[in-house]
């Protein structure tokens, strides 16, 4: 998989934006703030519908315009399909497919992207909703059928939530069986997700480790699911396991006003050599444990997939290496079919490494001539 043509309108900081894509390493070289990792960004939103940097879709459109739009061609041996998105800055999104109107949620699955950052080291330095997203974008990268039981999920929550603050004013009585109807719509979306990260991280097990060893050797690491519901994997087991937390945490929920029980709590659990990474790793260690989960994703695609590689985007990310763990990360994600590169500077990219580049410079994208 490789995407051919990227255009962005009033996108970031880019008013007007065509580009010509190839197989192969292409860089993008640019001083920050000059819309380099804007590209990427866009991709990445094709990709997960969401965005790495921010959580609110009105911080993408370019200021005073009502509306961003991101358009790629995709391509796979010899198809290709045009995949479209207009994000508003009020107002649901659109999305089109080939030139056809579809649901945003339609996307999902068409373009693959597997995004390194230097927000990475945040998955296992930070809290648990980076872990969580690592996760879930794991989960829709590989199964992307699932995405609508995230989006209904979600709103679920919304909902419950706004019927457990506003029931500060009326009897526990009254929001007790409100709550009934909502509990029994978010058990079985709570149960599938759990369910669907719980054979993600099985299945990818042995590519993080092996990922790690490529990058480190000689250390052992390990990640499991951390949340308080009994984790087997059959969804009934969960459901049943799901429903006695929220009897049993119904007042703690109607104090608090908030959803307490459910996916949207829970941790992914990295460990190296048996300690805790969060806590535990050095700087480099940590490096190494984020690169990892992210080619054990890539790899764990490519292995599965049948519509090529995903497409690699590495934004930033050789300036925060060492010069060992740069020459590793080149060596492995080089014979992928597409990979995107930013940098500030072209010393930041190993020498060979790119076979086509561009300049930016406040958000105007040109191809440098070499």
């Amino acid at each position: 998989m490789w995407v051919s043509e990227l255009s962005l309108r009033d996108f970031r900081n880019h008013t007007e934006t065509d580009i010509a894509l190839e197989p192969g390493v292409t860089t993008f070289i640019g001083s920050n703030g000059q819309g380099k990792t804007n590209l990427v960004e866009a991709l990445g939103y094709l990709s997960h519908l969401s965005s790495h940097r921010v959580s609110a879709d009105k911080a993408l459109v370019r200021e005073s315009c009502p509306t961003a739009t991101i358009r790629a061609t995709v391509r796979h041996h010899e198809r290709q399909v045009s995949v479209a998105l207009a994000i508003n800055a009020k107002g649901a999104n659109r999305a089109k497919l080939g030139g056809q109107n579809v649901g945003v949620g339609e996307l999902v699955g068409w373009l693959r992207v597997v995004l390194f950052t230097p927000e990475d080291l945040s998955i296992v330095r930070g809290d648990p909703g980076m872990r969580r997203k690592y996760l879930d974008e794991a989960v829709l990268t590989l199964h992307p059928h699932v995405h609508p039981v995230y989006s209904e999920y979600d709103r679920v929550i919304r909902q419950r939530n706004a019927l457990l603050k506003s029931g500060r004013s009326q009897s526990p009585q009254q929001v007790m069986q409100t709550l009934e109807s909502w509990n029994e719509a978010l058990v079985p979306l709570a149960a599938q997700i759990t369910a669907q990260r719980q054979k993600v991280i099985a299945d990818l097990a042995e590519q993080l480790s092996g990922s790690y060893a490529t990058i480190a050797p000689g250390h052992d690491i390990q990640w499991a699911l951390e949340t308080p519901i009994d984790v087997a994997t059959e969804p009934g087991t969960l459901e049943d396991a799901y429903r006695d937390q929220l009897t049993q945490r119904a007042r703690e929920e109607i104090d608090r006003g908030m959803t307490l029980v459910g996916p949207h709590r829970d941790d992914l659990a990295i460990s190296l050599n048996g300690l805790p990474s969060r806590t535990h790793s050095s700087h480099g260690e940590a490096w190494s444990i984020a690169l990892s989960l992210r080619l054990s994703l890539a790899q764990a695609y490519r292995e599965k997939s049948q519509s090529g590689d995903p497409v690699m985007i590495l934004d930033d990310v050789f300036a925060e290496l060492d010069a060992s763990r740069r020459a590793t990360l080149q060596s492995v994600v080089s014979d992928y079919e597409q990979v995107l590169v930013t940098a500030a500077v072209k010393d930041d990219i190993p020498a060979g490494f790119s076979t086509h580049s561009f300049s930016v410079q406040a958000g105007e994208v040109t191809a440098d001539r070499g």
